[in-house]
């Protein structure tokens, strides 16, 4: 997979930095999540050679995370794929250049429109199945790590070749 051409990276963030745990309350109300802590340095990586955005339907926690750790977090209440459109517009790039990482049903169709899609090997069927790479770590357990380690390969390439 020749990753050279990214420019952004989109992620789901449950499922993906957490494990799909969560604390509810009575109301409905998510309490906590546990995030693999690792990931946002890795973030931090990969935010030094291109774009990182989340991109969610489940904001409770998630937004004030992404604040704390300034990552762009874009909320999308039902339809990912119109809010990952305009994420590309905002940051001035095609799904050519897009790296989408994704892991349940909701993401599925970010990940058809993204050049290049990866997910954890703990996702639905589904995603694993239009997956162009399933990371062999579980959500939760560094995949954002991996995503870095795999661009940094890329990137190094580009340099190379100039």
């Amino acid at each position: 997979m020749n990753l050279e051409n990214i420019e952004i990276v989109v992620s789901e963030m449950d499922g993906v930095v957490t494990e799909h745990l969560s604390g509810m309350g009575e109301l409905n109300v998510t309490m906590f999540k546990q995030y693999y802590m690792k990931d946002f340095d890795a973030i931090n990586q990969i935010k030094s050679s291109c774009n990182f955005v989340f991109l969610s339907n489940d904001a409770s926690i998630s937004l004030s995370m992404c604040r704390k750790k300034n990552i762009p977090f874009y909320y999308a209440e039902k339809n990912k794929k119109d809010i990952l459109v305009q994420i590309l517009r905002r940051y001035n790039c095609t799904p050519e250049n897009l790296l989408y990482v994704g892991c349940s049903y909701s993401d599925l169709d970010c990940m058809k429109l993204a050049e290049f899609s990866l997910c954890p090997e703990d996702s639905v069927s589904q995603v694993k199945n239009i997956s162009d790479y399933v990371a062999p770590l579980y959500g939760g357990s560094g995949v954002l790590c991996h995503v870095y380690d795999i661009l940094q390969e890329s990137f190094v390439k580009k340099i190379n070749k100039l």
